[in-house]
């Protein structure tokens, strides 16, 4: 069944938490700050830095041959491997979720393996890309992403426990109108996804939280922006119980766009 959050503020998801699961208490917030960097491609380092997104400069020289939606194409290194996500477009312009990895620098990639199937977008390639981590600690690869589905559209999340090999079921995390941004980062057991709301009145970011390795969000709904900008762009990363989100924000009052930066501890 479709949830449906509407244009709450941060007050309003605290009171609704006794429905989807989640407590104020799940993440002790230690410290925020802004960095004047939304302009810029960056990524979060485990310790919390925000740095030049190197994994861009990637995506725009390192792609799979199969990939047609190039602008879909997200990475995540592992060991001596890249793991590679993207959406690929089927002929009645709805898309598959793809992957596919490298242990020699692109010079060879692993067969395609499908992440999801059941995408019912027709929106060919305009859609927006998906999030992948892939974790050195448990050797998983977390993928996470916007779709329409056959139920509604949501935020959704699928990993790989054989490298790459294969993906589990999907499961949902959210249902809602707006198929937006999402980031996930994880440390063993501990997932974290960041994600833009996609029922909030101004946009927001949320959080959903995974102890059992993402086969349970048992926190699917954490509020972490406010109601005092447009919140948009999420990154996540986690180190052990310590995590760093970030997001661009634009201001209501005159514009402005910042990279705000939170840091807490999953107890």
């Amino acid at each position: 069944m479709q949830l449906l959050l509407g244009g709450v503020g941060r007050l309003g998801l605290v009171a609704l938490c006794a429905f989807v699961g989640c407590t104020t208490q799940t993440v002790e917030w230690t410290g925020e700050r802004t960095v004047n960097a939304a302009s810029a491609a960056v990524a979060l380092t485990p310790g919390g830095a925000v740095v030049d997104d190197s994994l861009a400069f990637l995506r725009s020289r390192l792609v799979p041959p199969s990939v047609s939606c190039a602008g879909s194409l997200r990475l995540s290194p592992l060991g001596g491997k890249l793991f590679a996500v993207w959406w690929s477009p089927r002929a009645d312009s709805s898309a598959t979720l793809a992957s596919a990895f490298t242990s020699d620098g692109g010079a060879t990639w692993s067969a395609v393996v499908p992440v999801d199937t059941t995408d019912r977008g027709m929106t060919g390639c305009a859609r927006t890309p998906p999030a992948i981590a892939a974790d050195a600690a448990s050797g998983y690869v977390h993928v996470t992403y916007a779709m329409l589905a056959a139920e509604g559209p949501g935020l959704f999340f699928s990993h790989s426990m054989d490298g790459g090999a294969t993906f589990h079921s999907p499961v949902p995390i959210l249902y809602g109108e707006r198929l937006g941004r999402t980031s996930v980062a994880a440390a063993g057991d501990l997932v974290v996804v960041a994600f833009e709301d996609p029922n909030s009145r101004t946009p927001q970011i949320g959080l959903a939280l995974s102890r059992t390795t993402g086969h349970i969000f048992e926190d699917r709904f954490l509020p972490v922006s406010d109601d005092n900008g447009a919140a948009t762009q999420p990154l996540v990363a986690v180190q052990q119980h310590r995590m760093t989100v970030a997001w661009q924000e634009r201001a209501a009052s005159n514009g402005g766009v910042v990279l705000r930066v939170r840091t807490g501890t999953i107890p």
